[in-house]
């Protein structure tokens, strides 16, 4: 699991002050990269090292709060299931109003890609998908 902390600044919000849905999905997407990070997989220095890239091929959220400018973002991430081919995230954003509850929940599933082709990561790079999946067991454990 991992956390990303920010605030809903100006450039995110409509003229009435309310969060631009398709600003979640950058949000997701930094979570996203400080889940990679935390789990020795960094985006940048381990997946680009091998010409690994995270296509998205589904993302979802389901907006239960409205978040609104100057709000507390608290973005939680984990892989919800991994295989040699792909892998899904679940993403949750705390309500500032009451931290018990999410104010927006949202998954992205993606598939392992290599120089624009998808790649079984079991015959690729069996390392990567190895921590991968002990990075997995980790957040459901």
């Amino acid at each position: 699991m991992a956390t990303w902390h920010s605030v809903v600044r100006w450039s995110e919000v409509d003229a009435a002050g309310i969060i631009y849905h398709a600003r979640v999905f950058d949000w997701f997407s930094e979570t996203r990269i400080a889940w990679l990070r935390q789990h020795q997989l960094d985006y940048y220095t381990v997946l680009r090292s091998v010409n690994l890239e995270l296509l998205v091929k589904k993302a979802e959220a389901e907006f239960t709060y409205a978040l609104q400018l100057g709000d507390d973002i608290r973005v939680i991430a984990h892989v919800t299931d991994i295989s040699a081919t792909r892998c899904t995230f679940r993403y949750q954003i705390a309500s500032p109003q009451d931290p018990d509850k999410y104010a927006i929940v949202g998954s992205t599933a993606h598939a392992f890609v290599v120089d624009g082709r998808a790649k079984r990561l079991d015959r690729y790079a069996p390392e990567i998908l190895q921590r991968f999946r002990e990075a997995s067991e980790e957040d459901t454990g």
